[in-house]
């Protein structure tokens, strides 16, 4: 019974429902708006997912991180341009994540080609998007909620979010349990999530090429696999940020 309703949560999914609940509840008392859209890119919920799934990496995972960005313009557009209320925005972003990763997922190629198409998809879209985007100071903002109140209700967000993980399969690592929460913490500033996702997007492939060929042709294991990918992609995300934060600054001059 606990099965079908995808209740059965095994170790791993625990320990991914405890670290994006500590994630989530730092991004909460964060007020830098770009530092807090930091915390969804940083790939710790990622690394997780990919554990408690338990597969190789593949196109699945890869076609995830660009429904994310998806999930984020999604909340943004709802949000600031239709005036929905921020909830039901970061709702509707999660249906446009599932609704396509359920129908894609049965049908995708499996071929390495497509694996390396995607990732090649993520890496000219997410360059184009940095190259191009518009840059500009977020508003600073905190919960003032005391943490006793903040995090268990970030524990009840995360763990309701799981309930679909086997839904969307090898799309679940990139599956925004964490940019849910940064979305709304983020609220006020929407725009720095959405100016962060293109460094995902330019970092990640490296980090999924790596993970995909370390486990299938040399059979490493998920841990050693996990370390090496994030360091990866970690050494090519901080200068990027770095930057990042160097076009912000530079345009709040130039207001």
């Amino acid at each position: 019974m606990l099965e079908r309703l995808n209740l059965d949560f095994s170790f791993y999914d625990w320990l991914l429902v405890i670290i994006v609940t500590i994630f989530g509840t730092i991004s909460a008392y964060i007020k830098d708006p770009q530092l807090k859209a930091v915390t969804g890119t940083v790939p710790i919920p990622f690394g997780f997912a990919y554990i408690a799934i338990g597969h190789p990496i593949g196109a699945a995972n890869a076609g995830g991180a660009l429904l994310c960005l998806l999930f984020v313009h999604v909340v943004r557009i709802l949000t600031y341009k239709m005036h929905v209320p921020i909830v039901l925005s970061i709702l509707a972003g999660i249906i446009a994540f599932i609704v396509p990763s359920a129908i894609l997922l049965p049908i995708m190629p499996q071929g390495e080609w497509f694996f390396f198409l995607i990732c090649a998809v993520n890496l000219i879209l997410g360059i184009f998007l940095f190259k191009t985007q518009t840059y500009h100071k977020g508003i600073q903002y905190k919960t003032p909620l005391p943490v006793y109140i903040k995090a268990p209700a970030v524990a009840a967000v995360v763990a309701g979010l799981m309930l679909i993980k086997k839904i969307v399969g090898g799309f679940a690592t990139s599956f925004p349990m964490m940019n849910s929460i940064v979305s709304y913490e983020s609220r006020h500033s929407l725009g720095d999530q959405c100016r962060q996702l293109p460094l995902f997007l330019i970092a990640a492939p490296f980090m999924f090429v790596w993970m995909h060929y370390s486990e299938t042709r040399f059979s490493w294991n998920h841990w050693f696999v996990l370390v090496t990918g994030v360091t990866l992609y970690m050494i090519i995300f901080i200068p990027l940020n770095q930057k990042l934060r160097k076009k912000i600054e530079a345009a709040a001059k130039e207001l």
